[in-house]
């Protein structure tokens, strides 16, 4: 019992330290960010915070895990087409687009991009090898399509998100049937 309340209020405290960086940011870049601030948002001593997370660069990376995780566990079931993985991205974007957009304005864009790519690039890889037999391309043109919907959801959440997510799947299926149909 005592280690389940340990980890709760651990979580906890992950939690008010996470939030109160999301909030900060919100006003000010990652660089202009300080530990003291984050702590007195948070309502933790900065030893709390060097305890749970040790830099802000962890609680960035914290935030980051916490946004990928769901995606990556539903990709990994997805059916192998072209509608259900962009239907699936901008569902998890249209999600979490208050975060993404915070962690955009505040200069964090190579944090967040790579892992949300690589999970792109690993469904489009896999939905290419079942219709090119030359490995290579397979490679650049599931990077080049992950990259591209990363970029339409970075443009989508830039414009206000007016656009719906069946409207978001509409356009990523006409760019990938363009690149896929050049293979």
């Amino acid at each position: 019992m005592k280690n389940m309340l340990t980890e709760s209020i651990r979580q906890k405290t992950d939690d008010q330290i996470i939030d109160a960086t999301l909030t900060l940011l919100q006003s000010q870049s990652y660089d202009q960010l300080a530990v003291t601030e984050i702590t007195r948002n948070a309502g933790v001593s900065r030893m709390a915070f060097y305890r749970h997370f040790g830099t802000k660069e962890a609680v960035i990376k914290a935030i980051v895990v916490q946004l990928t995780q769901d995606f990556e566990k539903e990709a990994a079931e997805l059916p192998l087409n072209s509608s259900d993985i962009s239907r699936a991205f901008f569902g998890f974007v249209k999600a979490n687009g208050i975060a993404i957009a915070v962690l955009l304005n505040a200069g964090l864009r190579e944090q967040f991009y790579p892992p949300l790519r690589d999970i792109l690039h690993g469904l489009y890889a896999e939905l290419l090898q079942s219709k090119v037999s030359f490995i290579r391309s397979i490679d650049y043109v599931s990077d080049f399509t992950a990259s591209g919907m990363l970029a339409l959801a970075i443009r989508w959440i830039a414009t206000g998100a007016h656009e719906s997510i069946d409207q978001m799947v509409e356009i990523a299926n006409e760019m990938t049937t363009a690149q896929h149909a050049n293979i």
